[in-house]
């Protein structure tokens, strides 16, 4: 660590040098914080299943929730990742993913319980791509509706939103091998939880500059009506 401040805090002219150390200085620091921050926070005890790297993602943004007061946010956004789910080749780890997914999902709705922030904290699943209905070999292709999961307490849950499509080749949304058009745009699907997140409706354009193509901004109901915005 020593050898590392004495780099950082050499005098540099070069300005690609100094900005360099600058964001050196500011990511130690952020790391020291939160590493405080984490350690004065109450543990959250709710189990997470050590092999389910989804499940251990989730234990890791739990924990940061439970440390928001130290760490002084008023509003926190997690990313994890999973991949894995090209299967061009063969769906057969398809089901062992899913449960996966719900395992992990499940252990993290109770532990934002635990903390009682369950109607405060909302998890949403975004991807890249869909499925084709038509076959790959034993797998499928690229394709571009998918269906997403929304979990909280402030989720009118229990639901599907949007059109569910008739699940045969050939029909009015399907372009052409299995690939499908969706029925509710990603722009609507994002505005309803930038809404709940705070954003004013008359921002979403800003964010989202095809959202009129899809959704009335006039319009005294929300984009989906997924999300609690009261």
């Amino acid at each position: 660590r020593q050898a590392i401040d004495s780099v950082l805090d050499a005098e540099y002219q070069n300005v690609f040098k100094k900005s360099f150390v600058a964001g050196t200085k500011e990511a130690i620091a952020a790391s020291k914080e939160y590493s405080d921050a984490l350690a004065s926070a109450d543990p959250v005890a709710s189990p997470f299943t050590p092999a389910n790297s989804i499940s251990m993602q989730l234990k890791d943004v739990a924990e940061s929730i439970s440390a928001r007061s130290g760490l002084n946010k008023k509003r926190q956004t997690f990313f994890v990742m999973a991949g894995g789910w090209d299967h061009h080749s063969s769906l057969d780890p398809h089901p062992r993913m899913l449960a996966e997914l719900s395992q992990a999902i499940s252990e993290f709705q109770v532990a934002m319980g635990e903390l009682g922030l369950e109607n405060k904290v909302t998890l949403f699943t975004a991807s890249d791509f869909g499925r084709t209905l038509s076959a790959n070999g034993e797998g499928s292709d690229h394709g571009w509706g998918g269906n997403q999961i929304v979990v909280g307490g402030a989720v009118n849950g229990k639901k599907v939103y949007g059109d569910y499509p008739d699940l045969a080749l050939g029909s009015s949304l399907d372009t052409g091998r299995g690939r499908f058009v969706p029925t509710t745009s990603v722009d609507e699907y994002f505005a309803e939880l930038a809404l709940w997140m705070g954003v004013s409706k008359s921002n979403l354009p800003l964010i989202f500059p095809n959202l009129n193509r899809f959704y009335d901004l006039s319009s005294e109901s929300p984009p989906l009506g997924l999300m609690n915005l009261e």
